[in-house]
């Protein structure tokens, strides 16, 4: 009988805990889903976001209170963090320029430097929770700088976000714009030119129309050139160094790579045959 009851009571645990979790979850969901709710602007059809402003201020602080608890729920969750950090710097920029413009924040608003602490604070939570998600490495490389602490964090942090996903076109572009952009010209040299190798967005697909598509220079094939990654590694390496040799040798050996090269040299009405 007393082993019965013991089993009883095990079995009984076992489907608290089993059923706890479930309705935890779906605890964080109803917060973090209230949210576009909140945030709604009224005067709008459908779901847009009210702009910040001192009238909007009580709503923002009510989404970032629903997300807190959603947070508070589900610790393990990333995406209520990098929720969290999306808000706190939206309204820490907006906080700022009230603060420059010396005009007083609404009651409970934080302000610029108080804002970008917690945005920071949730950021590295959401990283620390998904260690192999680039965008929250990226986003906390870009943070780091726009609050001119140690450039070795920002750094760090955008090495973690190339490490994490080093395939990634559309990441290594953004990270190369962001040295660039931040004055670190050897850095985006070295992003553009792994960009450019890695893309492959300027060859054709169709290898029997290739030779006439080239010929006649299509302004769709010109347009598929002017759009690929390839060319905005020639931007990012033509801006950091004014050399259009380092252009030529950015870009990858082929023939169709080369082409890249050409109508980016032409838009600057420079010589190819002039370049060492």
């Amino acid at each position: 009988m007393k082993v019965k009851s013991l089993l009883i009571a095990a079995l009984s645990l076992l489907a608290l805990v089993m059923i706890s979790f479930p309705v935890r979850d779906l605890a964080a969901e109803y917060c973090y889903g209230r949210v576009p709710g909140i945030l709604d602007d009224e005067t709008t059809e459908g779901l847009d976001v009210v702009p910040i402003s001192e009238k909007a201020m009580l709503a923002y602080l009510r989404a970032i209170d629903s997300l807190e608890k959603a947070a508070a729920i589900s610790p393990s969750s990333a995406l209520y963090q990098k929720a969290l950090a999306i808000l706190y710097l939206q309204i820490g920029k907006w906080s700022e320029t009230m603060q420059s413009l010396k005009a007083s924040l609404p009651p409970g608003a934080p302000g610029g430097r108080e804002a970008a602490d917690k945005a920071l604070f949730h950021l590295r939570r959401a990283a620390a929770l998904e260690p192999t998600n680039p965008d929250y490495h990226l986003a906390l490389g870009r943070l780091y700088d726009a609050d001119r602490r140690d450039p070795n964090l920002a750094a760090g942090e955008l090495h973690k976000a190339v490490n994490a996903y080093p395939v990634n076109v559309p990441l290594r572009y953004s990270v190369a714009m962001h040295y660039l952009l931040s004055g670190r010209k050897g850095d985006a040299l070295e992003q553009s030119r792994l960009l450019g190798n890695l893309d492959d967005s300027y060859i054709l697909r169709k290898p029997e129309h290739k030779a006439d598509i080239i010929e006649r220079e299509t302004p769709e094939y010109l347009s598929m050139l002017t759009g690929s990654y390839l060319y905005s590694a020639l931007e990012i390496a033509w801006r950091a160094s004014q050399d259009p040799a380092v252009i030529k040798g950015i870009a990858p050996d082929n023939s169709e790579a080369a082409r890249v090269v050409q109508v980016f040299l032409a838009a600057r009405r420079i010589d190819e045959k002039a370049i060492k």
